[in-house]
């Protein structure tokens, strides 16, 4: 049974309401030798209803202590304290029994408040049940409390009925207060909210689109300021000096694209923008089934440059020697790229990579996961001085937004059916339009 330990400090003039419910906090826990069972979320350790069991492994052990740091940050007045000793592993941590298995289909993410002794803390949380799969997230201060949330959106449902929190994974724990941490306010939200899933091309510069990461291994990522242009919003990966050597972050959420990425033959390759800190540095793009690993293709090039943004051209109908062929009856909706691919974190250090404008380089003639009663625009190749016409079947107008294939927002415009767009400030080239979550390619011809 956890053990759970209320000692909080009387503080001068505080009330004796608050003091009475301390002590019957302490009364409540002495006098009980029963475990407080399946509680479902949130957990704040306030009260017995919302402080669950939790099961030790590995020389972990978690307690509920007074909040040794009440601030603005975190304002509880008892937290989770977890202490990794000596004669454990390098996952020691605990586990909790939840009530029911989880549906993680749309509302999938976690967070919580941690307090860690270092900043470059690896925390991991890992669902365990009728299957396994974990995220990672990292600390950024010391010694104050910070919310850290992982996106688990996507995952299967119905698999998961556990928790594993597993605090400084992948160092081995002393006892001391540099293996002493605390955490509070664990909560199940909707990550996405009213955003809509990502889909190709991948810009960040859209409002309307969730842009969350998922990252595995040792990779951390958030969507952070260009390095060398603060105008400009890219995905930020860290590979973590404890990460494996297939450390990698996945564009999306495990849901994966809105759409599968529409291969055909001649039209298999997508361009990413990327920023090393060093040339000859491997990156590695992996494309998959959702919830089938199996089913994947991944191709590899190096960079060119050190500290200046290039364009990669990956072609996925070159895969890398042994890894599956490119398979074009495959909905491949599942993308990840993985910097200094085939590399441990140790041999080169925490080093930060950046990428943006991830474009698929398609047929400009197809319309992707559309049919004839769908909306979409026409003509697919624009000649002359012809204009581009929505066929919406509706009165319901729609935001559209055309790019270039550098992944740049050139035009937006609401638009409603039969209504012509004119694209005079578009130069000869393919571009992508995208309204909601449907995107449609078309060329621009040059002019007479």
């Amino acid at each position: 049974m956890l053990e759970r330990v209320y000692d909080p400090p009387e503080m001068p003039g505080e009330p004796q309401t608050l003091i009475t419910m301390r002590n019957f906090w302490i009364l409540f826990l002495l006098s009980s030798s029963a475990s407080f069972g399946q509680i479902d979320f949130p957990f704040d350790f306030e009260a017995p209803e919302s402080t669950p069991e939790f099961v030790d492994f590995e020389m972990a052990e978690t307690t509920v202590v007074a909040n040794p740091n009440i601030n603005d940050n975190n304002p509880s007045d008892f937290v989770a304290k977890m202490v990794r000793n000596p004669g454990g592993e390098i996952w020691a941590g605990s586990i909790v029994t939840l009530p029911a298995y989880l549906d993680l289909s749309e509302v999938g993410a976690f967070r919580l408040k941690i307090h860690s002794p270092m900043s470059g803390t690896v925390v991991k949380l890992k669902l365990e049940g009728l299957g396994v799969t974990e995220l990672d997230a990292i600390t950024t201060v010391a010694n104050d409390w910070e919310t850290l949330e992982w996106d688990f959106t996507g995952a299967p449902s119905g698999t998961f009925n556990q928790v594993a929190f597993m605090l400084d994974f992948g160092l081995y724990g002393d006892g001391s207060g540099l293996s002493t941490f605390y955490f509070d306010d664990v909560e199940l939200f909707d990550g996405a909210g009213d955003l809509l899933q990502v889909n190709l091309p991948i810009t960040h510069e859209d409002e309307a689109v969730h842009y969350q990461t998922t990252s595995f291994a040792g990779s951390f990522s958030e969507t952070a300021l260009d390095p060398i242009d603060e105008t400009n919003t890219v995905t930020k990966v860290t590979k973590h000096w404890l990460a494996l050597d297939y450390a990698g972050t996945t564009v999306s959420t495990p849901l994966g694209l809105a759409e599968p990425i529409a291969f055909e033959p001649g039209y298999t390759t997508i361009s990413v923008d990327v920023f090393s800190p060093a040339a000859g540095v491997a990156v590695r793009l992996k494309a998959e089934e959702y919830l089938n690993m199996a089913n994947s293709v991944e191709t590899q090039l190096n960079t060119t440059t050190a500290y200046e943004w290039e364009t990669l051209t990956f072609d996925l109908s070159q895969p890398v020697p042994g890894t599956p062929a490119l398979n074009y009856n495959l909905n491949y909706t599942i993308l990840s790229v993985f910097f200094d691919f085939g590399n441990p974190g140790y041999l080169s250090g925490t080093t930060d990579y950046y990428y943006d404008n991830v474009v698929f380089n398609g047929n400009p003639t197809r319309v992707n996961r559309l049919n004839s009663t769908d909306a979409f625009f026409y003509p697919s190749i624009l000649t002359g001085e012809q204009s581009l016409v929505f066929n919406g079947g509706g009165d319901t107008p729609v935001n559209l937004h055309v790019f270039d294939m550098q992944g740049r927002l050139v035009q937006q415009e609401w638009v409603q059916s039969g209504q012509p767009v004119h694209l005079h400030s578009c130069t000869p080239g393919m571009y992508v339009l995208r309204w909601g979550q449907r995107t449609q390619k078309i060329t621009v011809a040059a002019r007479n």
